[in-house]
């Protein structure tokens, strides 16, 4: 009987084995095999296919993945009874013309068992040894199952989208501008969304928007608790706003106040109270914008008062820094600034006025002028800061403007007064520099004439080059004099009667206020000699007695000076001690 089962499973057409991988089985693995397999299917008679996944569940029909299995004699029987599957060695455990496509169910009920006889007959020919694993023509295409079974289910705008190529994001971000500028309608998928919001009602990710509930029911209690203390912060703010400009627009309190404030009255009206609240608050903000004095200067002292005022400037005109990485920070002297300082200072009143800081510019003016030719020193303090640049206002100074003059190399700081100003080019260490020496002979013909104004005088020279222009018009004013000497000369006597007796005598006219040693006007006429030529012979004698002094008694001067430094300094502090000590308790 088992001759005739061998015999009956070889002959099955759909389970033949080819010759090359025919193998005949022992009668024990024969037996045990189909004493395991030939049991009932759970009293259930369906074929049983094997080339599913466990699980999955059987195919119905005739045709299907199981009659692979199952010989056409055995089709051709009751269907009531136990299918027998034949399980014989003469085919391989792992099939090497395995495909995906043999495993896929069917995707039409009513084709499904064409398809599968198809298979089955083709089944053999797929075991064959002759097809090769790796060399067919198969494409991906062949492993994709399809999404439907009729084409006119694909949405047109998926099929667009899919169409569509994607963005190079190599080359950075996409534009949407003619996506804004032509109105295009948005489309309902789009391939690759970069810059396009959700739709309204639409989460981020696709979940559950604000539209279902009202916006209040997405916000925490924490947050509402924050917007309510930031709502009483800003009606407290307002209050204040509100109570402060009030106070500050109140009468004024006193007439002096008023007096500097016209535009702005005492009164009611809420015109009135406005402009007074301005003013005020003005006041308050210009006080870090102001110099830190009303006056700059003291009353002027009648025994060392001088008619001028010069004001100089610091940086680039009497001195100019420079920093290099060779010397770091080196500075140099202008040439001739010591001879204009102790020239000048018999006529004017010299001020340097500069826009650093006084830790800064106190130390290079002591060094620059250890002898104190100059009278006063300002420093930024007493500046006056506008739109982010330092103004040197010459109304704080307590002086006359009519009598001030201003040397600076900014126009910006001579803003306020520039009728007073007289700017030159920023001098950039040039050891041949003369152009601040030649400013001092019209400086001293200012003083010599006795300008009433002093702004009218540069007002004349304005748009030119003073020194140039001013030794142009005291040629053209020599020679006019020299004119009018020889015009005088031929119309009077040599000698006079009085003159001739003190000439004999060695009895000289001299004014009770001049020097004996000067000569007067008459004989510096005669000389051809003009009212400044007198002047500057003077000043030059003067500048000649100081230079001496310097020279002798200088540095006497300096030790005096230190000495003076060095008492104060332990003065002030035994003073701090002592303070200490009081406050302690120690001291008596």
């Amino acid at each position: 009987m088992l001759l005739r089962a061998a015999a009956r499973s070889l002959q099955t057409p759909g389970l033949r084995a080819p010759p090359s991988t025919l193998r005949i089985a022992s009668s024990t693995v024969w037996t045990r095999s189909m004493a395991r397999n030939n049991k009932p299917n759970h009293g259930q008679n369906k074929p049983i296919d094997y080339s599913r996944p466990p699980g999955a569940p059987q195919p119905s029909k005739p045709g299907g993945a199981a009659a692979a299995f199952t010989s056409p004699q055995q089709g051709a029987r009751s269907s009531d009874k136990s299918v027998m599957v034949d399980y014989s060695k003469s085919q391989d455990e792992i099939s090497k013309g395995a495909r995906p496509q043999r495993n896929w169910p069917s995707q039409s009920g009513s084709q499904g068992g064409a398809n599968d006889s198809v298979r089955d007959s083709g089944r053999a020919k797929e075991f064959s040894p002759e097809q090769n694993e790796f060399e067919t023509a198969a494409s991906p295409s062949d492993n994709t199952a399809p999404q439907s079974s009729s084409p006119s289910a694909i949405d047109p705008a998926e099929a667009q989208a899919k169409s569509r190529p994607l963005p190079d994001l190599t080359q950075g971000i996409p534009s949407t501008l003619e996506f804004e500028t032509t109105g295009a309608t948005k489309p309902t998928a789009s391939p690759l969304n970069l810059t396009e919001a959700e739709e309204p009602g639409e989460a981020p990710g696709g979940g559950r928007g604000r539209g279902e509930l009202p916006a209040s029911a997405y916000i925490s209690s924490s947050e509402r608790k924050r917007s309510k203390i930031f709502n009483y912060m800003y009606a407290a703010f307002a209050g204040l706003s509100v109570t402060g400009t009030i106070y500050l627009g109140r009468n004024w309190e006193s007439e002096a106040e008023e007096r500097l404030h016209p535009d702005a009255p005492s009164g009611w009206a809420l015109g009135l109270m406005w402009n007074r609240a301005k003013a005020r608050l003005g006041d308050q903000l210009n006080y870090y914008n102001e110099p830190a004095f009303q006056k700059l200067l003291p009353d002027p002292d009648p025994i060392f008062e001088r008619p001028y005022t010069l004001i100089l400037s610091l940086e680039d005109l009497l001195i100019h820094s420079e920093w290099s990485r060779e010397h770091g920070w080196r500075m140099a002297k202008r040439p001739g600034v010591d001879y204009f300082l102790r020239y000048l200072s018999q006529y004017y009143e010299l001020v340097i006025f500069t826009s650093q800081p006084w830790a800064i510019a106190e130390p290079v003016i002591r060094k620059l002028d250890p002898y104190h030719i100059v009278t006063w020193p300002l420093f930024r303090e007493a500046t006056l800061y506008e739109n982010g640049e330092y103004v040197k206002d010459l109304s704080y100074l307590n002086r006359d403007l009519s009598k001030v003059i201003m040397i600076d190399t900014n126009a910006a700081h001579a803003r306020k007064q520039p009728e007073n100003a007289i700017i030159l080019k920023p001098w950039e260490g040039d050891v041949k520099d003369n152009e601040l020496v030649s400013l001092i002979p019209f400086l001293e013909y200012i003083h010599t004439m006795a300008y009433p104004d002093v702004r009218k005088a540069l007002k004349s020279f304005e748009g030119t080059h003073i020194p140039t222009e001013f030794a142009a018009r005291e040629a053209v004013a020599r020679k006019k004099f020299q004119e009018q000497l020889e015009a005088e000369k031929r119309k009077r006597p040599k000698h006079s009667g009085v003159g001739f007796l003190g000439n004999a005598l060695g009895i000289k006219h001299q004014s009770m206020m001049m020097d004996p040693t000067d000569q007067t006007p008459a004989e510096a006429f005669a000389q051809g000699k003009m009212l400044q030529d007198l002047a500057r012979e003077r000043g030059q004698k003067q500048y000649e007695m100081l230079e001496k002094e310097i020279r002798e008694n200088g540095e006497k001067w300096l030790k005096e000076e230190a000495a003076l430094e060095e008492k104060a300094k332990e003065e002030a502090t035994k003073a701090m001690k002592s303070g200490f000590s009081g406050w302690f308790g120690t001291g008596k």
